[in-house]
């Protein structure tokens, strides 16, 4: 009996330091947090000169996304907000916070997977070149975020 506690024990602090390095781990490095609000996706559209079927089209896909990913995002900050109530708790309990953390970061695969089907769509509708001016797009660093010159001078 005794044995059964320590191993119980054992694989809740080994799920529980297993879920916190996967949540240290899981966001990308080289993507800045948007601290406007602004949706980046849409901006980035804009500069595609799209013609009035490709508009039509990507405005359809991103209808048809829209309850799929606020549902994802509500997910995400459920799954948050448990975890936070279980690491308040005293004392947080191992395997309670372990269980919150793995369903965290499931809750955000589960996001950025459905945004990205979402993305490979709208890149179906594109031609090459819009392809690659959007990916580009998204995956430069946002305006305001960007370093201040050294010499303290603005651009």
């Amino acid at each position: 009996m005794r044995n059964d506690f320590r191993r119980a024990t054992a694989l809740c602090a080994f799920g529980l330091a297993f879920a916190v390095s996967g949540l240290a781990q899981d966001a990308p490095p080289t993507t800045p947090a948007n601290p406007s609000g602004h949706h980046r996706l849409h901006d980035c559209l804009a500069i595609l000169n799209l013609t009035d079927p490709e508009k039509t089209s990507i405005e359809n896909l991103l209808a048809a996304a829209k309850p799929t990913v606020q549902a994802d995002v509500a997910a995400v900050k459920a799954a948050r907000q448990t975890l936070e109530t279980a690491l308040s708790a005293t004392p947080p309990d191992a395997c309670t916070v372990g269980a919150d953390a793995l369903a965290l970061k499931a809750a955000r695969e589960a996001l950025r997977t459905e945004r990205q089907t979402v993305l490979n769509q709208i890149l179906a509708v594109l031609m090459p070149d819009q392809q690659s001016r959007l990916q580009g797009c998204l995956d430069s660093p946002f305006p305001d975020t960007a370093p201040a010159p050294a010499d303290g001078s603005a651009d």
